[in-house]
């Protein structure tokens, strides 16, 4: 039994061209590919999701193509990342956790992988939440502040590391390049480009500057007011701005980057991966955690930034923190899902 091709179906937030929700999918279809595995993917653009990863997909809006999948799977996948939220959208939340309820109704084994949990605002929201939780017969987080509201659920999970940790990277050959990563917020405190530009110019100068927009929907237009806050700091700027493709692009890109100031949770995660030496500027909980985590000093993006000290003490840096180069190690655990998988 355990050597059957079983079929899986993934449920995440997939097709939308954001790089830390396809680092997460590219490691999985991977792992699963090794285990034999028959994939398909719910998508909002099929045709790219199976040319990128080279497997199945259907619509994610399509119901008739949704209850299809889930009856013809065995297991259902959600994540990773950080589905089960509702910071950014409570009908995301609700798709999410109806994927997940209409799954278990169907007798599918149903597994959540690599995920953080929360912030969920509101009652129903939260029952929701819980209900779809405590469906899943294997809960794997990345962090252990979710794991902790899901032990005051009663819910059990197993913590391991996030999956974008197993990603597989070049090797890391710096360069005199700060890469700059932004995103549109709703919050953001209003000169805070201007600030970035102020202490960019004070410090890296002489450095060539590459702005990166990681899901171009939403982050372009951010990458080019900063250029351009930059450039009316300093003409003479060496500036360029990165349009995301794919991971192994964006891998590649930061192999060659001395420092990195980055919005984005995966961003970060990707850069302490590989040794560049980061300033994480919070606009999320799970982006002040992981500085939490990792003693990293760090700017909120709602609030006007002192970058000018985290600067000196990060360019003065001699020695790497002990935590971060222990992190380099890491790895997603695996045995937790493929428990489910080889039954």
């Amino acid at each position: 039994m355990a050597n059957r091709e079983k079929k899986v179906l993934i449920s995440g937030y997939i097709g939308f061209q954001n790089f830390g929700d396809d680092v997460l999918l590219d490691v999985l279809v991977k792992h699963l590919k090794e285990k034999n595995c028959k994939i398909t993917a719910l998508s909002s653009n099929p045709e790219n999701t199976k040319e990128n990863f080279q497997m199945a997909s259907i619509p994610y809006k399509n119901p008739f193509q949704i209850l299809k999948g889930l009856l013809n799977t065995d297991i259902l996948i959600s994540g990773g990342g950080n589905l089960i939220q509702n910071e950014t959208s409570t009908l995301s939340l609700l798709y999410y956790c109806f994927i997940i309820i209409l799954a278990k109704l169907f007798l599918k084994k149903v597994i959540i992988y690599s995920q953080g949990i929360g912030p969920i605002n509101g009652k129903f929201q939260n029952f929701i939440a819980k209900i779809a939780l405590k469906c899943a017969d294997m809960i794997t987080v990345r962090d252990i502040y979710s794991q902790r509201i899901l032990s005051k659920w009663g819910i059990n999970s197993k913590f391991t590391y996030d999956a974008c940790w197993n990603f597989e990277t070049p090797d890391y050959k710096p360069e005199n390049i700060i890469g700059l990563q932004v995103r549109n917020y709703s919050f953001m405190y209003k000169d805070m480009f201007k600030y970035i530009a102020k202490y960019t110019d004070m410090f890296f100068s002489d450095y060539e500057i590459v702005i990166f927009s990681l899901q171009n929907k939403n982050d372009a237009q951010a990458c080019y007011s900063l250029e351009r806050a930059l450039k009316q700091r300093n003409i003479d700027l060496k500036t360029r701005v990165v349009l995301y493709k794919n991971p192994s692009q964006i891998a590649e890109e930061f192999s060659k980057l001395k420092y990195l100031i980055a919005m984005r949770l995966h961003a970060n995660i990707l850069g302490l991966k590989m040794g560049v030496k980061i300033v994480p500027a919070s606009y999320s909980v799970k982006v002040r955690n992981l500085a939490y985590e990792f003693d990293l000093k760090y700017i909120e993006a709602s609030e006007e930034p002192n970058l000018h000290p985290i600067l000196t003490d990060l360019t003065l840096e001699e020695q790497e923190n002990p935590k971060i180069k222990n992190a380099r190690a890491r790895k997603f655990e695996w045995s937790y899902i493929d428990s489910i998988i080889d039954k």
